[in-house]
């Protein structure tokens, strides 16, 4: 059973780099990413797709998407990786709808990321743009924020363009709960700290029970129990460690039953009970 990763460690609107790395875990992060192929290329999964990106290739991965960075072929390979959120790049407010519907609000639910083969952008633009923005960001001069913040902005607005552009795209109008099952982990998230029913979480995706687990093992390599756990584990050790709350208070903030079943499921977790964890570090 292959597992995955929870990556949310931006902590700034952006990180932005060239990298050459071809096997990264398979995980997901609510921020979005950018990926402009420099050299060589590299296959990209998400949620069990699959498709080679090569060299001019530009692509768009939605947040909250399950992936991963495997060789696609032999060779060197880079590409610049442009990590932001945008909910904190500042978009003005006349745009913020129809951003928001190209880049966060995904235009069919069979759809994982956006890619514009080389040669439907302009490759001088692109590569310049990414360049550029990896170099402001590491060298930091004055205003190197705001050139940065204009380099993640043309690259959306290249992408943006040619979306509107495609005339077979469709708007996902999703249902009225504004939920698709690949929007039921942010859902979880947020809401790890109270109880959560599975078959309510199907409910809520128009599916049925059995169809919701067998989708949900099969995307996520787990069942939605045992994510459910993995994520409350997770939000109760980052408590243990940076705060001084007491086990009680963090086995209930975290959504477990009491301070007993916390306490086993962090030692079946760990192989160390919580206290010892808070002991050791």
């Amino acid at each position: 059973m292959q597992l995955f990763e929870y990556i949310d460690n931006l902590e700034k609107p952006y990180d932005i780099f060239y990298t050459d790395s071809v096997n990264s875990p398979l995980h997901w992060h609510y921020y979005s990413e950018i990926i402009y192929m420099t050299k060589g290329s590299v296959t990209l999964t998400c949620n069990n797709k699959s498709t080679v990106l090569k060299q001019g290739d530009l692509c768009y991965i939605y947040p909250l998407q399950l992936h991963e960075f495997t060789p696609a072929e032999k060779g060197e390979t880079e590409y610049g990786v442009v990590k932001f959120d945008i909910h904190t790049i500042n978009i003005p407010q006349s745009y913020l709808s129809k951003m928001y519907d190209i880049f966060i609000r995904r235009t069919a639910d069979e759809d994982f990321c956006i890619i514009l083969r080389n040669g439907a952008v302009d490759e001088n633009l692109i590569k310049s743009l990414v360049q550029n923005a990896v170099e402001e960001n590491a060298g930091k001069p004055d205003f190197y924020s705001l050139r940065v913040q204009s380099d993640i902005y043309m690259l959306l607005i290249e992408i943006a363009r040619k979306m509107e552009k495609k005339p077979d795209q469709k708007r996902n109008k999703g249902n009225d709960t504004g939920f698709s099952f690949y929007s039921i982990l942010e859902y979880i998230d947020i809401h790890s700290g109270e109880p959560l029913e599975i078959g309510q979480l199907a409910e809520m995706c128009h599916m049925s029970y059995s169809h919701f687990a067998k989708l949900f093992r099969e995307n996520y390599g787990r069942s939605c129990k045992e994510y459910i756990t993995y994520i409350r584990l997770n939000k109760a050790q980052d408590l243990l460690l940076h705060t001084d709350y007491d086990l009680n208070y963090i086995a209930l903030e975290t959504g477990f039953f009491d301070c007993s079943h916390f306490i086993r499921t962090y030692k079946k977790w760990k192989g160390i009970t919580p206290k010892q964890e808070r002991r050791e570090m």
